[in-house]
């Protein structure tokens, strides 16, 4: 298990001792990275959380700063429960993507003798370490004041500098399970009635730097040792050990026991085998590939895999559906994913496309693992929808093309380039020799000559343009098909890289580095049409009536929802009004009406917001009607993820939305008429 301790304990004491007059003031930070964490927050050095403990009746105020509505409120730092895994926001207080922090005010109630103050947090990547400055107070300084906000000096209103805490690791990866714990050795921090900590965000390469707090505890001297708290669920692991133990992968099928035997039969022994030959595969100058690593399988999850930092779960329904099929390489798949480790490139300011990522992953898994399934061969009934940006299988596809054509050592040579932050346009030229627009038509000519088809004539419609009767109409384009003008990322100016303009569309090429556009005006009532082009398990939205008072889009504006029917993993389909509204069962098949065309082909669709009725639409077919604010409405709202979330759907007015943070999606002949407002 992989722990480091007292890492700012010098820092701490010097400064502690200067303000506070407290000499042994001892600041310990462990870690368990993400492979090795579990439920029971087992540290080598920091007690596990408490229940029962002095901060539990505490009275805690946000001072300053905003709160993260996707995570919980501040109960969860005290209420004697903790997050069960490295990304539960339920579990978790955090600030609202974008900021710096805040500040946080724990009352007592009365002055105690505080033994330690121990804070504990999860997350599987930059949101997990602690960074922090925690002051303490009996409130009887004159001047006090109780909630400083910032940009005032704690320790020129009443409080006393305790501690500084910055548990960031020096080099590798941020995820991980952190306990920190403050205390004095003489027995007691003093007595003290008020804590401030004053919080700050680990990084700001993204918005989503503020750490997932989980629990605070406050020890008393003179009350009883707290029990720890009772884990969720008790997690078996069992660590099985590749090349000779240089590797360590942590195996986690306590959910699904009846996998035990299959996954041992089948699985187990292309781990050993594979991992190394991954590693030895995908190298880089300066860079090794994590030595430890987890794979979860977990009863209740949809779709089929993901991978987070080191963390690889997998959907047990679809694994054991699929035992005799493609269920080891789906593992394999996200394995590779845990040697690629792109962060690293995207923090230094590079540009790592998500077709590309998985398209990495897939060329690896289909023409070197398992190149007799033929799993990523087009056919002639998918070669009209190939692109070589469509991912996955597709994209492996065209990394091979290449391979054979230009340089076997292609895939090696682009992940080394990806991984240190290096990858642009001019890439291909330099791998290849061509641009990639001119190679993606050159692999498209040789898959029609292999397959005995007729190349597709080329697109001459003329898209993002009004026609006359159009502009006579009212209608207006919100996308001339080659600015951006006219959208932004939400709550920040200027559009994140992941956005581009490809062929004329609207296109988020890398969901990792985009975040959601909204529109600059704001809408009240309208009739909204577009053509939207969705990848292969590709998942996004349109929201509607966005403001800014919630922590993401879908917090305040309904969602429109987008995705790859056949293939992503969200149950909530395309053209549906999300968790609220879907369409009836088609005759025909029984299931919800679908008129969705594949991944990689344009659907059109259609949306009418208006205050008799709203109607949904995809490629001319109505699913359905409602109208905002009915007691139909307001019912289905109450028993949704959104009955708790203040000022959802209620807004009369506000941004359009397009969710970029969930897969590769383009957008085209983005046009809106107003309706009067009767």
């Amino acid at each position: 298990m992989k722990h480091f301790s007292t890492l700012i304990v010098g820092a701490s004491v010097l400064l502690a001792s200067a303000v506070a007059g407290l000499s042994e003031v001892k600041t310990v930070v462990d870690r368990n990275d993400s492979a090795q964490a579990g439920a029971e927050y087992k540290f080598k050095t920091v007690r596990a959380p408490a229940k029962g403990d002095a901060g539990t009746p505490a009275k805690f105020t946000l001072v300053d700063g905003d709160r993260d509505r996707n995570g919980a409120d501040l109960d969860a730092l005290h209420d004697d429960r903790v997050a069960t895994e490295g990304d539960q926001p339920s579990e978790c207080f955090f600030f609202r993507a974008g900021n710096d922090g805040g500040r946080i005010q724990a009352d007592l109630g009365n002055a105690i003798e505080i033994k330690q103050v121990n804070t504990y947090s999860w997350h599987v990547a930059t949101r997990g370490p602690q960074f922090y400055t925690l002051y303490a107070s009996d409130g009887t300084a004159a001047g006090f004041n109780a909630q400083p906000k910032r940009g005032t000096d704690p320790a020129q209103c009443g409080w006393k500098l305790l501690a500084k805490v910055d548990s960031r690791p020096k080099d590798g990866e941020m995820g991980g399970q952190y306990g920190v714990s403050i205390s004095d050795s003489d027995g007691a921090l003093g007595k003290f009635r008020y804590l401030l900590f004053d919080i700050f965000r680990t990084e700001d390469a993204d918005p989503f730097g503020n750490t997932f707090y989980t629990e605070i505890d406050i020890l008393d001297r003179n009350a009883p040792d707290p029990a720890p708290v009772a884990a969720a669920s008790a997690v078996a692991k069992e660590i099985i050990e590749v090349d000779g133990g240089k590797y360590q992968v942590t195996l986690d099928l306590s959910e699904t026991p009846d996998l035990v035997d299959p996954v041992h039969q089948k699985l187990v022994p292309v781990i050993q085998e594979w991992y190394p030959k991954l590693v030895a595969m995908l190298p880089s100058e300066g860079y090794e590939a994590p030595r430890k690593f987890s794979i979860a399988f977990k009863k209740d999850m949809a779709g089929v895999a993901d991978t987070a930092g080191t963390r690889i779960r997998v959907a047990a329904k679809w694994y054991r559906g699929n035992l005799k099929g493609e269920s080891v390489g789906s593992v394999l798949h996200e394995m590779v994913h845990v040697v690629q480790q792109y962060g690293g490139g995207r923090r230094k300011g590079g540009h790592v496309p998500g077709w590309l990522t998985e398209g990495l992953t897939d060329y690896v898994r289909f023409y070197k693992f398992e190149p007799q399934n033929h799993g990523a061969e087009i056919s002639k009934r998918g070669f009209a929808s190939a692109k070589y940006d469509g991912s996955y299988r597709v994209t492996a596809n065209f990394l091979n093309y290449l391979s054979e054509k230009y340089d076997k050592d292609l895939v090696p040579e682009l992940n080394a380039i990806i991984r240190s932050g290096d990858y642009n346009d001019d890439t291909w030229t330099k791998l290849a020799g061509h641009r990639l627009p001119d190679l993606g038509r050159e692999w498209k000519q040789a898959l029609a000559t292999k397959l005995g088809v007729a190349m597709p004539p080329p697109d001459t419609t003329k898209h993002n343009l009004l026609t006359d009767a159009e502009k006579a109409a009212g209608w207006t384009l919100l996308f001339d098909g080659e600015t951006l003008n006219g959208w932004h990322n939400f709550k920040r100016p200027g559009v994140r890289p992941g956005w581009q303009i490809q062929d004329g569309a609207l296109a988020c090429v890398d969901p990792h580095n985009a975040g959601d556009l909204v529109t600059s005006n704001q809408f009240d009532w309208f009739e909204l049409q577009m053509d939207f082009n969705m990848s292969e398990g590709g998942n996004s939205g349109l929201m509607y009536h966005v403001t800014d008072e919630g922590g993401a889009p879908w917090a305040t504006g309904p969602e429109f929802q987008l995705e790859d029917n056949a293939k992503a993993a969200d149950p909530v389909r395309c053209g549906w009004l999300y968790a609220l509204y879907q369409p009836p069962n088609d005759p025909k098949t029984g299931q919800p009406l679908d008129a969705t065309k594949p991944a990689g082909e344009w659907n059109h669709l259609r949306l009418l917001i208006s205050r008799d009725k709203c109607e949904h639409e995809i490629n001319g077919v109505k699913y359905f009607e409602y109208v905002l604010g009915s007691d139909d409405f307001k019912q289905r709202v109450a028993k949704s993820k959104f009955g708790g979330m203040k000022g959802f759907a209620l807004a009369p007015t506000g941004y359009l939305s397009l969710q970029g943070d969930h897969g590769q999606v383009s957008f085209r002949d983005i046009k809106l008429r107003l309706l009067p407002a009767k």
